[in-house]
């Protein structure tokens, strides 16, 4: 973990050196706040999906903190606060487990129907089924 950690460390002594002493430094500042708020929407939207939402999340604030230290408190304290969340009400907890298994599984079925993609798997395995079909995508 440490060797992780001193990466990251020199990843972001480069870019200060970068940000400070190469001659489009200014621009890097505004392409940095671009890229880091992009990544943390994208985050922030797929936070309710398996896969790496809060890790997103965590990742665009973290480019965000090259330049803005709020960024760098908001991402400690949301840390804190979501190790504090699981721990106290996930962690042993085989029905809250269960519930979030199950909410996810909801999401996920919610957005497929939603966009057209039951349809679509439906209509791969010959399925025609009017509930597949989405109410937005017609």
């Amino acid at each position: 973990m440490s060797v992780v950690v001193d990466h990251f460390k020199s990843l972001g002594a480069k870019y200060h050196h970068i940000r400070h002493n190469h001659r489009y430094g200014g621009a890097l500042r505004y392409v940095t706040i671009v890229v880091g708020a992009l990544v943390t929407a994208v985050g922030v939207l797929t936070i309710p999906y398996p896969g790496p939402g809060w890790a997103t999340v965590f990742l665009g604030l973290l480019i965000l903190s090259q330049e803005l230290e709020w960024a760098a408190r908001l991402r400690k304290k949301i840390m804190g606060l979501l190790n504090r969340f699981y721990s106290n009400y996930i962690d042993g907890n085989r029905l809250m487990q269960a519930v979030l298994a199950i909410g996810t599984c909801a999401i996920v079925f919610l957005t497929l129907w939603l966009t057209g993609g039951l349809a679509l798997f439906g209509g791969w395995f010959g399925l025609d089924w009017a509930w597949l079909r989405s109410p937005l995508a017609g």
